[in-house]
C-alpha cells in the first residue's frame, strides 16, 4: 500500500513540475498578431526613414488636382472637390500589429466599402469610379486596408515612446539596367522645369555606334484598375476599365549619397514619362529645388507592386523629343547633372 502511495505521489509531483515547466516556457511566447496592410502615411512620416534627414519636396508637394487617379493614384487626399484636392501622403504596404494599426486613428477600408465617383473637368475630362481598397485614395491619414498575402515590399511599423514609427522599406528591388535621360525646358502647363524625359534601350552605346534607338520607359506593372463611367441621355451607365497610375514616388540619390523624395505631379508627370524640379527665376517666390545642379547617381521607383532601382544613368539628347521611339546620343559629359533650364 505504501509503495502504491509513493508511486502515485511521485507521478503527481512529476506532472506538477511538467505543468509548471510548460507554463514558464510559454510565458515568453506571444501570439503573432502582425498583419500586412496598405496604410495612408503622411509624406513627412513616409520619407523620414527613406531619405537623408527626411528630405522631400516640401514646398511643392501640396499638389493640386490630386483627385486624378490616372496620374497620381498611390498617393491619397481627404475627400474634397477635385479642384481643391491636395495630396497628403503615400499609400504603402506595412507590416504592423493589429493593436498598433487600430491605434493609428485611421478608417478601415474593406472590399465592402462603398464605391465613389470623381469627375475631373477640363482637358481629358472623365468620371472615374473607385471601389474596395481604392477608397484609400480619398481617405484620411492612417486609413488602412488589410491584405490577404505578403506584399513584394513593405515598411515595418512599431511604437516608440507612444508614437508609431515606420521603418525603411524592406524589399528585393528590381534592377532597371541603363536609363537614358534628356533635360529640357518644361511645358507651359507643367508645374516644374527643367523637364527630364526617361528612356530605355535594348542596346548600349559603343565607339563604333554612338547613337542608339531608345523608347520612353513603359508603365510599371501592377497598376490598379478602376472604372470610367459614362451616362447616356436616359442616365444609364456604361462602365469601362481604367488603369490608374502605378507609380507612388521616386527617390533620387545624388553623388554625395544624399537622398530626396520626389512627389507626384510636383516632380513627375507620368503620362509623358517625365520628371522635373523647380528651377525658378530670381524674382519667383519659391526656392530652387535642392537637386538642381546636383549629379543624380541613383533613382528608386516605388510602384504599386514592386521597387525598381537604376544606378547607371546616361544623359544626352534625342532626335525627336515628342516621339515615343527616337534616337539618343550621349552627351560629352554624360553624367546625370540636373541643369537649371527655365520653363516655357
Amino acid at each position: 500500500m505504501k509503495k502504491s502511495l509513493l508511486k502515485y505521489g511521485a507521478i503527481a509531483v512529476f506532472l506538477s513540475f511538467s505543468l509548471i515547466s510548460c507554463n514558464f516556457g510559454n510565458q515568453n511566447k506571444q501570439p503573432d498578431d502582425n498583419v500586412f496592410a496598405l496604410v495612408n502615411i503622411p509624406y513627412a512620416e513616409f520619407f523620414k526613414s527613406e531619405t537623408t534627414d527626411g528630405n522631400f519636396d516640401a514646398y511643392t508637394s501640396a499638389t493640386q488636382k490630386a483627385a486624378n487617379g490616372s496620374m497620381c493614384y498611390g498617393t491619397y487626399h481627404e475627400e474634397t472637390t477635385p479642384a481643391k484636392a491636395v495630396a497628403k501622403g503615400i499609400t504603402c504596404p506595412v507590416k504592423i500589429s493589429k493593436a498598433v494599426l487600430e491605434s493609428l486613428g485611421g478608417t478601415e477600408i474593406t472590399d465592402a466599402s462603398a464605391s465613389f465617383d470623381i469627375t475631373i473637368l477640363g482637358r481629358g475630362a472623365s468620371t472615374i469610379r473607385y471601389s474596395g481598397k481604392q477608397n484609400l485614395f480619398q481617405a484620411k491619414d492612417y486609413s488602412y486596408y488589410i491584405l490577404d498575402k505578403t506584399p513584394a515590399y513593405y515598411k515595418e511599423a512599431s511604437k516608440e515612446n507612444d508614437k508609431v514609427v515606420f521603418g525603411k522599406i524592406i524589399s528585393n528591388p528590381k534592377d532597371m539596367g541603363t536609363l537614358y535621360v534628356t533635360i529640357g525646358a518644361g511645358e507651359a502647363h507643367h508645374d516644374f522645369s527643367p523637364t527630364i524625359s526617361l528612356y530605355k534601350s535594348t542596346e548600349e552605346p559603343s565607339a563604333e555606334k554612338n547613337s542608339i534607338t531608345v523608347t520612353k520607359i513603359s508603365d510599371f506593372e501592377g497598376a490598379e484598375e478602376a472604372k470610367t463611367v459614362t451616362k447616356d441621355a436616359s442616365g444609364a451607365e456604361t462602365l469601362a476599365p481604367k488603369s490608374l497610375s502605378a507609380l507612388k514616388t521616386i527617390i533620387a540619390t545624388d553623388s554625395e549619397g544624399k537622398e530626396y523624395g520626389l512627389t507626384t505631379l510636383s516632380n513627375f508627370f507620368w503620362g509623358k514619362k517625365q520628371m522635373g524640379f523647380k528651377a525658378p527665376a530670381a524674382n519667383n517666390n519659391y526656392p530652387q529645388h535642392e537637386l538642381v545642379g546636383k549629379t543624380i547617381t541613383k533613382l528608386t521607383f516605388v510602384t504599386e507592386s514592386d521597387i525598381y532601382t537604376c544606378t547607371k544613368i546616361v544623359k544626352g539628347t534625342v532626335a525627336d523629343a515628342k516621339a515615343n521611339e527616337t534616337t539618343f546620343t550621349p552627351a560629352a559629359n554624360s553624367a546625370f547633372v540636373v541643369d537649371n533650364i527655365q520653363g516655357k
